[in-house]
């Protein structure tokens, strides 16, 4: 009991949570499940949103909407709870639903960062991108080593083809977390956008030694090559990258950065 309630309060106290706590949120269940037979133990709200969390990270939209509305309905004045149902409203690209929860979260506590990085992830998707940077420059007022908030922001520079404003936020974020694979797959398209497709395949590839199955490396790879008219490696790339991801046959027929390659006869059988 005593190693559950010790995992369950270092999980609460972090300022946000994210995919690398998953071995912590895979162990919080398994003692969940100890203290709910050994020791009687009632859930309450943290539990609730921890599991909801849990969920989340593994993609697991209905269950995690549950534990969400759940803690909601046990602690209606539980910020990070709104912040947690916004989430999978986007995922389930319900944009304006998740809009109203993320703004919920940040009516109870303005002073969380992720929530206002959140709340311009949404925005960002509904094409308001300059509420979005003011929303990321909030964010990043409150916490300005925010790696999410640096990633998310030059995302949405990008979009904006803003490409040496967002490369320049980007180079922050990785001197924070030089291995961050989101901060590394922004900074190769805004190379690719730049024209700068060798820097960009460099970056790919640090990627790739990071998590070799990464397939949209792999892809991005194939643009950078095409774009290069390197045909070679353009299909070799794209072959891996189909492997791994046989949806991205469908992307490439209409992608423009592989023009180069599709009149090669690999090309036509990668794609059937």
């Amino acid at each position: 009991m005593e190693n559950f309630l010790k995992l369950k309060n270092d999980l609460l106290s972090r300022p946000y949570l994210s995919s690398y706590d998953m071995e912590h949120l895979n162990k919080f269940i398994q003692l969940l499940n100890k203290a709910l037979v050994d020791h009687n133990y009632q859930l309450d709200f943290y539990d609730y949103f921890i599991l909801g969390v849990r969920y989340y990270f593994r993609k697991d939209w209905t269950t995690s909407l549950i534990y969400a509305e759940k803690t909601i309905e046990l602690n209606p004045n539980y910020p990070r709870a709104y912040n947690l149902k916004a989430l999978i409203l986007r995922e389930l690209k319900r944009y304006n639903q998740a809009l109203e929860f993320v703004e919920k979260a940040i009516e109870l506590n303005s002073n969380l960062s992720f929530l206002w990085d959140n709340k311009a992830n949404i925005l960002a998707d509904l094409g308001f991108y300059k509420e979005a940077l003011e929303c990321e420059d909030k964010a990043l007022e409150l916490e300005n080593d925010n790696i999410f908030a640096l990633t998310n922001k030059a995302s949405i520079l990008r979009k904006m083809a803003k490409f040496e404003e967002a490369l320049e936020l980007l180079e922050k974020a990785l001197s924070i977390k030089p291995k961050r694979i989101s901060a590394l797959h922004e900074k190769a398209i805004c190379l690719i956008d730049l024209k700068r497709y060798q820097e960009a395949i460099k970056t790919l590839d640090e990627i790739l030694e990071i998590e070799p199955k990464d397939y949209a490396a792999y892809y991005n790879k194939a643009c950078a090559y095409s774009l290069l008219n390197d045909k070679l490696n353009a299909i070799n790339n794209l072959k891996k990258a189909i492997e791994l991801n046989p949806d991205y046959k469908f992307l490439a027929m209409d992608d423009k950065d592989l023009d180069n390659i599709k009149n090669e006869e690999e090309f036509k059988n990668l794609i059937k």
